[in-house]
């Protein structure tokens, strides 16, 4: 397979190592026993196998929520995947601006869409330009785009801003990059404190859209990429209302949601508009100091490069200052 082969020459496969982990940060006091989420900084020093119709990651099993009518709360990182058949149903096509139309360029499932749609045009009332700049990508085609990565930076460096095929949320069919009319927000080091980017930030969750990947050496950390102020999964407008007020990075929210956590409310959730109908709960105490991050944040940008829908990426990967 010419892409594989591709990916297989870009560099040297590294070293296999036996996984770690971290306690899950803000974990409220609770009788349930929640395991150690495995650290980042181990999970990505795990082998990247390849075969001729394959790429995966060592260890890399299948995510427990992986079913169409569960996408909301499947937790996807280097450790966690979809199967190369993964397929989300009711995908429906949407512009680039936003509009569900079947001349649309991309693909999201249609409550996604929806949500989507009904936040353009809210952005547009506070003169905010949106722009679609990726969503649904198939196995096939995500292999074609870490193979990109691949040839551009190398193995080693490529997984640390790209996911490996069947590890991308945007597989799930809920997922997009943003950027805003200007420029493509991933090539640009000033986007994640634009007016678009800082709009996305106040108001997405309103609309049932979460940050996967937030910025900060400890978020970093735990994420297992770096910061992407353009990277929105679409969970739900309850869900991503819990995931906001909780102040957890989702990998964090959603593995302690799987365990059975209580769910913890951060001091910061006063500030934030429940969706309309919701029941709040009590608040959950405030997590002991000593669960915190026992990893430290590889070298992955600030502002890393995602990549178009159907294509290898043309720009060249943002590096920290």
């Amino acid at each position: 397979m010419p892409l594989l082969a591709l990916i297989l020459g870009a560099s040297a496969l590294g070293a296999a190592l036996p996984g770690g982990g971290v306690a899950a940060l803000g974990i409220a006091p609770s009788s349930v026993s929640v395991p150690p989420i495995t650290a980042c900084s181990e999970i990505n020093k795990r082998r990247i196998i390849i075969t001729r119709t394959s790429i995966g990651i060592q260890g890399a099993v299948t995510t427990k929520n992986w079913r169409n009518t569960q996408w909301a709360t499947s937790l996807l990182d280097p450790m966690y995947r979809l199967s190369s058949s993964y397929r989300p149903t009711n995908l429906v096509a949407i512009t680039w601006r936003g509009v569900i139309s079947p001349k649309g360029g991309y693909l999201l499932k249609r409550e996604a869409a929806e949500a989507l749609s009904a936040m353009f045009a809210e952005a547009k009332l506070s003169n905010i330009q949106l722009k679609i700049l990726s969503a649904y990508r198939s196995y096939s085609t995500q292999v074609r785009v870490f193979a990109g990565w691949v040839a551009k930076s190398g193995l080693q460096q490529a997984r640390k801003y790209s996911a490996v095929p069947g590890h991308s949320e945007h597989q799930l069919g809920t997922t997009v990059d943003l950027g805003s009319l200007t420029g493509v927000a991933w090539s640009n080091p000033k986007f994640p404190t634009s007016p678009t980017a800082l709009w996305l930030e106040a108001n997405a969750y309103k609309f049932g859209f979460i940050r996967s990947y937030p910025a900060g050496a400890a978020n970093i950390a735990l994420s297992c990429y770096g910061a992407e102020a353009w990277h929105w999964r679409f969970v739900g407008k309850g869900l991503a209302y819990e995931i906001v007020c909780s102040a957890q990075v989702p990998r964090i929210f959603l593995w302690n949601r799987q365990n059975g956590a209580e769910r913890v409310i951060a001091p910061s959730c006063d500030l934030l508009t429940p969706p309309e109908g919701y029941v709040l709960p009590s608040p959950s105490p405030t997590p002991p100091a000593s669960e915190t991050p026992s990893e430290t944040p590889s070298d992955s940008p600030s502002a890393p490069p995602t990549e178009s829908p159907s294509e290898s990426p043309t720009e060249t990967p943002v590096t920290p200052p």
